[in-house]
């Protein structure tokens, strides 16, 4: 039967404290599976290849599959980033493409992003496309019309991005309903943040935050059962939910540089939330 499979970020493992403490990278690690958690990410151009190398051991080690967010400026440069990676000893999942090109033709960027589909498929690893802001996908409009030159593009779900560029308030107008359930048509795997329409990453359990964690579980949901009917309930494959909740700037701090909220919780509470509507997506099917 179609599985969902939660993985933890490693960028969110950093606390970037006023302190200075951090864990070292095998207990980032050991944390992770201790969790239950099925997977991790590394962000190819934020963690050095270096890093990566280091980090395949333990992954071996502790039982961990792998995605990447791989931030590419160029076709050649994907090149090298596809070299790297089937290099190594631990295959990922899929490689989600944050594409550094100005979103300017539409035509221009599908061409590129047709190269890197190519490159990915020549290689036998499977790539998908993140909508994320400061980047070709930064807006949803230019993004659903990528999707419609690229007709076999898949893409990764991190609606906090979307929230925040294009500024949607509470209760959703009919129109960006629409074009949000355009967009999870093609939802191939999703990131777990919540936001608000002014901030990319909130505490969840914070009272005032609770009608924006709802729309995200809406959405959540949504794609999760886009993505069954696309594969069937009855498959063999898995649908990737990464827990990505970044540590500062990201997270909300005070004016000590200490953190609202507890991201490690959260993130326990984001996989235990996927889980229950991937559930409940299921036995709707």
């Amino acid at each position: 039967m179609s599985k969902l499979d939660v993985f933890q970020s490693m960028w969110a493992m950093e606390y970037r404290r006023p302190d200075g403490f951090e864990l070292s990278l095998e207990e980032k690690i050991k944390k992770i599976a201790d969790a239950g958690f099925v997977g991790l990410s590394f962000d190819i151009g934020y963690h050095s290849f270096e890093t990566i190398q280091t980090a395949m051991p333990l992954l071996q080690k502790y039982g961990l599959d792998l995605v990447y967010n791989a931030f590419v400026k160029s076709v050649p440069h994907y090149e090298e980033i596809i070299e790297f990676v089937a290099s190594q000893p631990v295959q990922p999942r899929f490689i989600a493409i944050v594409g550094q090109i100005e979103p300017w033709n539409v035509d221009a960027v599908a061409d590129v992003t047709r190269q890197w589909m190519t490159i990915s498929e020549k290689a036998g690893i499977t790539s998908h496309v993140e909508i994320h802001r400061n980047c070709m996908t930064n807006d949803l409009l230019f993004t659903l019309q990528l999707m419609e030159r690229v007709p076999d593009l898949l893409m990764v779900a991190d609606l906090s991005h979307t929230l925040v560029n294009q500024e949607y308030y509470l209760p959703l107008h009919d129109m960006a309903k629409q074009r949000i359930s355009e967009f999870l048509t093609r939802a191939e795997a999703f990131h777990g943040r919540v936001a608000t329409r002014e901030q990319v990453q909130v505490p969840l359990m914070f009272e005032q935050n609770q009608p924006w964690f709802d729309l995200f579980k809406q959405w959540w949901l949504e794609g999760f059962q886009g993505w069954l009917a696309r594969h069937g309930k009855q498959s063999d494959d898995a649908c990737v939910f990464l827990c990505e909740l970044g540590p500062p700037v990201y997270a909300i701090t005070d004016g000590n540089g200490q953190e609202l909220s507890d991201r490690w919780e959260e993130a326990l509470i984001l996989r235990d939330t996927a889980h229950q509507l991937w559930q409940q997506a299921i036995s709707e099917q």
